[in-house]
């Protein structure tokens, strides 16, 4: 029987390996911002004339530093919002799409130990249109809701 100082750290040790990190996605998903992106994929071949040109993550990106490249997603939908904006185009629930986003980026970071300094900033990212622009956040957005989500509140 384990006495004083070794039972104290043997019952920490324990409660920290019962509590200890959850896998990357587990449990962080999002239901609405995919529905949202689809609508505005709808949209952007009738804009192609504004001639849009977004920095524009990949899947090795997002595999290698999600964090960063939910950010960067959320920084280039701010800026596609406005120029859609400037344009008179009505986009539902803009705010809710860029500020969403970067809620996700802070789940991911809470959920994982996460450094972004190897990762690439945003303007090294190569620009595409803002129709693939969005295809690439769309497919992000699935591979995130590919793992298991939690049932959604009701409330």
């Amino acid at each position: 029987m384990l006495g004083g100082r070794s039972a104290l750290a043997s019952v920490f040790l324990c409660f920290v390996c019962l509590l200890g990190p959850t896998p990357p996605a587990a449990g962080i998903c999002t239901t609405d911002l995919p529905k949202q992106v689809k609508s505005m994929i709808k949209i952007a071949p009738r804009l192609n004339h504004l001639g849009s040109r977004l920095y524009t993550q990949t899947a090795t990106d997002f595999q290698n530093c999600i964090v960063s490249t939910l950010k960067c997603f959320s920084a280039e939908m701010d800026v596609l919002i406005n120029e859609w904006k400037l344009a008179n185009v009505k986009i539902p629930q803009k705010k809710t799409l860029v500020s969403g986003l970067k809620r996700l980026a802070d789940r991911f970071s809470l959920a994982k130990n996460t450094t972004t300094s190897e990762c690439r900033q945003c303007e090294r990212l190569q620009q595409k249109d803002a129709e693939e622009f969005l295809r690439e956040l769309e497919g992000t957005l699935e591979k995130i809701n590919s793992a298991p989500c939690p049932p959604e509140d009701s409330s």
